[in-house]
């Protein structure tokens, strides 16, 4: 197997981290030589363009023969929701590829809220950020790599550390390039909370308590990973401070995620639990998104379908708190939404234009998951645990094997009513759908102007 290597060096300046050196090396042969097609590349910006690559410089590129001349241009996209940049050598290569880069910290732009938080940012004491817009790399496609990351803190001070989404100082895992690409990676003068394979990190003291928070989180870690048997994994939090007044939101990678909170104040602390709930079970349900938005329906449907329900279920959260869990994310995001009835290939063409339309997979895929796994458990016919729990972020299904696990449990209907929930038509949902304690009720409101059905959801009166 192709061994990859990355070290970071990041160099301290002003009560934060000034910049970051990223150094790489991997073997030149290991790279596909195609016409047209570059040996490195990175994507450009993302995200409707609210989320760049950072500001760079390359100061070395060679190989075992010595300077490699190079060029840059546009290249097709390993990413639907990016324009990529290429490196395209102007020689064959030989023997070891090493390059090296020196990043600068994003300046936020005037007026600027929020996007995914996979920018690579700096705030007082420290600096975060993630792989995709921070690592420039070979096109390896799926090709599983040795991946060695490492960190060189000689320019930070001390008590600085450097934490990556699968550890601390020298870390090797097997991941693909796009894996590499979506990892997470702190590095500072950080707080944190670290017990039992769950660690959270952040630099400024925000208006919360994080370590109480942390506290109410770490057995519904617990409670989780036990119950998709994945037992010796390891979970890491990132957080960051946001310099606009709204925050909160957060961005998931393979056991790993980044939330943020603002400089501001003002956190609603029980939003928030519930954001690092959600964000920490993405490591789970998952499912290949070939292009961008197609699977968000699974991917974020099923995610707050288990993040809803299983702390519910062992008993972390109370029918009160999950019935304002499901009254939010499914008839606020879904339900009376204005975007209701809009097929899902309609949406990523306008989610960033109106973020209500980003909320529709959300609830709308929550309701149909509940919906089938009601179905089945009705019928005696298990449940869709059986579909999720054998795959997990580093090793998603695929829609086609959904279609499948449909038709074999639930036939035409099954297809029939999957195929609906793509088109757009509205879900009504089944008939005691969170069990005794939860009641479903029927209502009316008003979307654009006209009265439609809707449904929310009881605490049961005893």
């Amino acid at each position: 197997m192709d061994l990859l290597t990355l070290t970071l060096k990041p160099r301290w300046g002003n009560d934060t981290v000034a910049d970051l050196i990223v150094s790489a090396s991997f073997p030149a042969a290991a790279i596909p030589s195609e016409p047209g097609k570059p040996e490195l590349s990175y994507p450009e910006i993302a995200y409707g363009g609210r989320c760049p690559f950072p500001d760079y410089e390359i100061l070395a590129l060679t190989d075992d023969l010595g300077d490699m001349p190079y060029h840059l241009d546009s290249t097709a996209s390993f990413y639907d929701s990016a324009p990529c940049r290429g490196i395209f050598f102007e020689r064959p290569a030989n023997g070891t590829l090493r390059w090296s880069t020196r990043l600068l910290p994003r300046i936020l732009p005037e007026g600027y809220q929020s996007s995914p938080y996979f920018d690579f940012r700096a705030e007082p004491l420290g600096l975060n950020g993630c792989g995709l817009f921070a690592f420039i790399l070979p096109q390896t496609g799926d090709v599983p790599l040795l991946t060695r990351l490492d960190w060189d803190l000689s320019e930070m001070p001390e008590g600085a550390r450097g934490i990556w989404s699968f550890g601390e100082g020298t870390v090797e895992k097997v991941l693909t390039s796009w894996q590499v690409r979506m990892t997470l990676f702190n590095t500072g003068l950080m707080h944190c909370f670290e017990r039992d394979g769950l660690g959270v990190y952040w630099f400024s003291q925000p208006d919360m308590d994080v370590a109480a928070i942390a506290e109410r989180l770490y057995p519904i870690y617990r409670y989780m990973k036990d119950y998709f048997h994945d037992t010796e994994s390891r979970f890491r939090v990132f957080l960051r401070r946001d310099p606009f007044r709204f925050s909160g939101g957060g961005s998931a990678c393979p056991y790993s995620f980044i939330s943020g909170y603002s400089a501001y104040g003002g956190t609603d602390e029980a939003h928030w639990f519930d954001v690092l709930i959600h964000e920490m079970t993405h490591t789970w349900p998952a499912m290949e998104d070939p292009a961008d938005g197609d699977s968000a329906w699974f991917c974020e449907g099923c995610t707050e379908f288990y993040s809803t329900l299983l702390p519910y279920r062992g008993g972390f959260l109370d029918a009160e708190a999950t019935v304002r869990s499901l009254n939010d994310k499914i008839t606020g995001c879904y339900l009376n939404n204005r975007y209701r009835l809009t097929p899902n290939a309609e949406l990523p063409a306008i989610q960033w234009q109106d973020l209500r339309a980003q909320k529709i997979p959300y609830g709308r895929g929550f309701l149909y998951l509940a919906n089938v796994d009601a179905r089945l458990r009705r019928l005696g016919k298990g449940s869709i645990d059986e579909f999720v729990i054998p795959h997990d972020i580093l090793h998603p299904s695929t829609q086609q094997e959904w279609v499948d696990f449909v038709r074999a449990k639930l036939g035409e209907s099954g297809l029939r009513e999957f195929q609906d929930m793509l088109d757009g038509k509205l879900i009504i949902p089944e008939e005691n759908l969170f069990g005794p304690d939860i009641v479903t009720v029927q209502s009316e409101v008003e979307l654009d102007g006209e009265k439609v059905i809707s449904w929310h959801w009881e605490v049961r009166q005893k």
